[in-house]
């Protein structure tokens, strides 16, 4: 009782605070919060979010075990927290690639599983050399999200969720999509790091150009912390990209509907991880970019 009385007066002192003028309507969500307990840490629900994300494996809710236990966890957990959840797809099982049945299969069970997540994501970063199943195989990343619109019909399923990049290869590979989908997608999914941690906004006004219809979320974008060794670990790098995450919102409100920053919880080694986005550190200790998202988020 003591927990639930906590839940419910964290998110009262949320819906309290001052309506966000960040983006005059779209919504911000969080992806990869760690423990799901998160979603009611205060400093996020200061930042008021109104959606979650989460990336799991194809077959998830076809395979028992840990992976499936952490999606049930933050379905629970969104559900109370009243956050829209929004379940993405990925091959994380690099050497197996599912055929279009037994990815429908997989996708059938997710949504008789998980029914009250009306929000999908076909394939997670299709267009990525990291997704063997799709990189190279555009028509069956379509196929993949034909399957998912049939799987729930009634859903909002984001048929193509793309890394953009200024690169032809792209181009390519978004063109060979649409010619097997069929049609414009109604909602395009983008992620959009490149952008915002160089500090600009071209990738994603030259994609907008593009593909001038159907709106736009980006589901997956953030200011990093630590990169690889392109991005050595920086707080006052992290705090400058910041404000072109939010700025990339709102920049291209009349497309842009949705921004889901990408991690809450920094790494424990932040100095030696290959990646860290997290606005507060491992203790969950604000980072300078924290303060940066609440000010932008609430920007007049």
């Amino acid at each position: 009782m003591a927990r639930i009385a906590l839940i419910c007066c964290l998110l009262v002192g949320a819906l309290a605070a001052p309506a966000s003028a960040l983006t005059r309507g779209q919504v911000f969500g969080i992806g990869n919060v760690g423990d799901p307990s998160a979603l009611f840490d205060p400093r996020l629900l200061a930042l008021q979010p109104t959606a979650t994300r989460f990336i799991a494996n194809w077959d998830v809710a076809r395979t028992a075990g840990a992976e499936r236990n952490r999606v049930d966890a933050w379905y629970e957990q969104a559900q109370v927290a009243g956050l829209r959840p929004l379940l993405s797809f990925q091959g994380f099982k690099q050497r197996h690639v599912p055929s279009v049945a037994a990815y429908a299969r997989a996708v059938r069970a997710a949504v008789a599983r998980w029914p009250k997540i009306r929000e999908w994501q076909a394939w997670n970063e299709a267009n990525h050399v990291t997704q063997p199943a799709t990189y190279r195989h555009p028509a069956r990343a379509a196929r993949y999200a034909k399957a998912l619109e049939r799987a729930c019909p009634r859903c909002t399923v984001l048929p193509i969720t793309v890394q953009i990049s200024n690169s032809s290869s792209t181009r390519r590979w978004v063109a060979a999509f649409l010619r097997a989908y069929g049609h414009t997608p109604r909602i395009w999914a983008v992620h959009g790091y490149s952008d915002a941690n160089r500090y600009t906004f071209t990738r994603l006004a030259g994609f907008l150009r593009e593909h001038p219809h159907g709106r736009v979320w980006i589901t997956e974008t953030g200011a990093l912390a630590k990169f690889a060794t392109a991005f050595p670990y920086d707080l006052a790098r992290q705090r400058r990209a910041t404000s072109y995450v939010f700025r990339a919102a709102t920049r291209f409100r009349s497309r842009v509907d949705r921004l889901y920053w990408w991690q809450w919880r920094g790494d424990p080694r932040p100095r030696r991880t290959r990646w860290d986005s997290g606005l507060v550190d491992a203790s969950g200790k604000p980072r300078p970019a924290y303060r940066s998202a609440l000010a932008w988020r609430f920007r007049r």
